[in-house]
């Protein structure tokens, strides 16, 4: 398998090395992501036995055209779930991105019917 259709993943081939395949997905994020990236991540390794750092790079490859908001947002919403105690690792979390990334306008735009918007400023 050269190229997946769905996504456009390559596989790597025997001596590419991941770590500098990370950094460069790494590198188009924002200071904060890339903290809360590398946060839930060594809590993912740690705990679900079957993910390590080649799913990392799948999952970063998978979310690479999110927006930064979106994904910490996503992270913390999965920390405070302690989803990663029910080995729950990264296709998991990389489905929640992936969804409320594709969601997020219609989402935003029921909040604010449901919730109305900012009253204006009258002097």
């Amino acid at each position: 398998m050269k190229k997946c259709p769905a996504c456009g993943y390559t596989p790597l081939s025997k001596g590419q090395n991941i770590s500098l395949k990370i950094r460069n997905l790494m590198i188009e994020r924002e200071k904060k992501t890339i903290q809360s990236l590398n946060k839930i991540a060594k809590l993912i390794i740690d705990n679900v036995p079957q993910d390590d750092r080649m799913s990392y790079y799948k999952f970063l490859y998978g979310i690479k055209n999110c927006k930064d908001d979106v994904v910490r947002h996503c992270i913390e919403t999965y920390y405070k779930t302690r989803a990663f105690q029910s080995n729950k690792g990264f296709a998991y979390l990389r489905a929640i991105i992936q969804n409320q990334f594709k969601n997020n306008d219609k989402i935003l735009e029921n909040e604010r019917r449901r919730l109305g918007s900012v009253p204006p400023v009258i002097d």
